[in-house]
């Protein structure tokens, strides 16, 4: 079924309220706190039932300069009547892209688990942050519990996680990590206090986040060193080892070396187990970027060989939202070891 904005209607009392005459601002406003809230449900559980529609569209398409024709995006200076922030909802998901739909395909994120939604209200509503245990207990427990699973998947006893608000910035946690606990002097005397350059490696077929990491934190793109790739978008191995070499003949010290499982473009898994032993025998970093891959981790079919060797990683990123389908920005960092 199609959205209509027109045909989810208020009664005529709560419809001509505004935000102001709802709780908490208006503490009595219960019984018209709660018709607006079900009839926002309403809508959401239209589009769910939409979303699961093979004869829905996936999405109602409409040029940019025809879809603000159609849409009211202006700030109003006052508080919007009840009734057209409901219509404004309906007409919202009207014209969003169903990723949850049969024929929705994405190199990336598809699909809409019910449960993970439900999560999300439930947080929406708590209305918390995860800073401490005073604020957020209940998620604070929870957010340790979750990430003590994942990394026992991975297969670390050890160790410690973040909830990180995207990929790139885990891949940039990683990054950090590597170079405190390698160069723990690194904080107070920047790269004053180094012998030589700091290199970087990934191959030529990592997301794009792996080389920000040598811009935004000092170590220059040059000192990025990207290894080829076979036909299939793996890393070439002994690639990896001739360059740190020629970077370490060079007087640059190698110390962090990044593995792609689930490339963007092409869904490659570098050989996890060969760059490990390439990594304990330059005394690199090992970081697994698993963003894109990491749900086959809880495959029993595919997991080997694709992750064989993964619990020998120093870190790992792992974004649940996209293979494993639970909602939006659900990422996790993990890493092996104590950075003080």
């Amino acid at each position: 079924m199609s959205l209509n904005p027109n045909g989810y209607k208020l009664s005529e009392r709560t419809g001509k309220l505004t935000a102001y005459d709802l709780m908490p601002t208006t503490v009595s406003a219960g019984p018209e706190t709660q018709e607006f809230l079900l009839k926002v449900v309403d809508v959401l559980l239209d589009f769910v039932k939409a979303t699961n529609d093979r004869n829905e569209k996936v999405l109602d398409f409409h040029h940019p300069e025809d879809l603000k024709r159609l849409l009211d995006l202006e700030v109003p200076d006052r508080a919007l009547p009840l009734q057209q922030l409901i219509e404004d909802c309906a007409t919202t998901l009207k014209y969003q892209v169903k990723t949850g739909h049969p024929h929705f395909f994405n190199q990336l994120s598809n699909g809409l688990d019910l449960i993970s939604m439900a999560g999300e209200w439930l947080t929406a509503t708590a209305n918390t942050n995860m800073f401490t245990y005073e604020i957020a207990p209940v998620f604070i427990l929870m957010e340790t519990v979750v990430l003590t699973k994942m990394r026992e998947i991975i297969g670390w006893s050890g160790g410690d996680s973040i909830l990180a608000p995207g990929g790139s910035i885990s891949n940039l946690y990683a990054f950090l990590a590597a170079r405190h606990k390698m160069f723990p002097n690194y904080k107070e005397h920047g790269s004053r206090g180094l012998p030589g350059n700091l290199a970087m490696f990934t191959s030529d077929q990592c997301h794009y986040s792996i080389k920000s990491c040598a811009a935004v934190c000092g170590l220059g793109t040059d000192h990025c060193i990207v290894v080829p790739s076979d036909e299939n978008g793996k890393m070439i191995t002994s690639e990896l080892e001739r360059l740190i070499l020629e970077r370490k003949a060079k007087g640059d010290i190698p110390f962090f070396v990044n593995a792609t499982a689930g490339t963007t473009v092409l869904g490659a898994f570098d050989d996890i187990n060969t760059i490990a032993d390439i990594c304990e025998k330059y005394n690199c970093w090992m970081h697994i970027d698993a963003a894109w891959g990491g749900g086959l981790l809880m495959s029993r079919k595919h997991r080997h060989p694709r992750f064989t060797g993964v619990e020998r990683a120093d870190s790992v990123t792992w974004n649940p939202h996209k293979l494993m389908g639970s909602s939006t920005a659900v990422l996790d960092h993990s890493f092996q070891g104590g950075c003080k």
